[in-house]
């Protein structure tokens, strides 16, 4: 995707490096979220490590995902999207993509963890794998999301096209 195409309303701006590397927005999406499903799962097997007999798994769980959104959120936002403006609604909306997908995750690490008496490493590991398809459709279309210009009928009408 070049940096003038702008899907369901995303405005991109110039490409950041990473998509004149990848060239495809959806690819390099994927990549920044794989790398911090990695990351992110890292920083949870070692707070589990080091907290873990003190505290319970949603205290390790949200203390990870706090210290993983704010880096990711920038790295998106410079990385993938390359969006303009409205940088504390952006990061509101993502917070709140990524916080539906936290509560979930806590709930099932809590029950499949802690009520079932499952490993919480490998739980958590399945989990994100299942909790990931939320953060991709709502960073997509929810946190970076930008209406169409005035005055673009092409733009809108394809919008509402791709909406049915």
């Amino acid at each position: 995707m070049g940096a003038d195409e702008s899907p369901r309303g995303i405005v991109v701006g110039e490409p950041g490096i990473l998509l004149r590397l990848i060239k495809n927005q959806k690819v390099a999406f994927l990549v920044v979220g794989g790398v911090n499903t990695v990351l992110s799962t890292l920083l949870f097997v070692a707070l589990e490590l080091t907290f873990g007999q003190y505290v319970s798994s949603p205290v390790v769980l949200f203390a990870a995902w706090l210290m993983s959104l704010v880096a990711v959120f920038f790295v998106y936002r410079k990385l993938v999207f390359r969006v303009k403006g409205h940088v504390l609604l952006d990061l509101g909306r993502f917070a709140l993509v990524n916080l539906t997908s936290l509560l979930i995750n806590m709930a099932l690490l809590f029950l499949i963890a802690d009520i079932l008496g499952y490993p919480r490493i490998p739980s958590q590991i399945v989990i994100t794998c299942c909790t990931v398809f939320i953060n991709y459709f709502g960073h997509k279309y929810f946190s970076f999301r930008r209406p169409p210009p005035e005055g673009d009928a092409a733009a809108v009408a394809a919008d509402q096209k791709k909406a049915l």
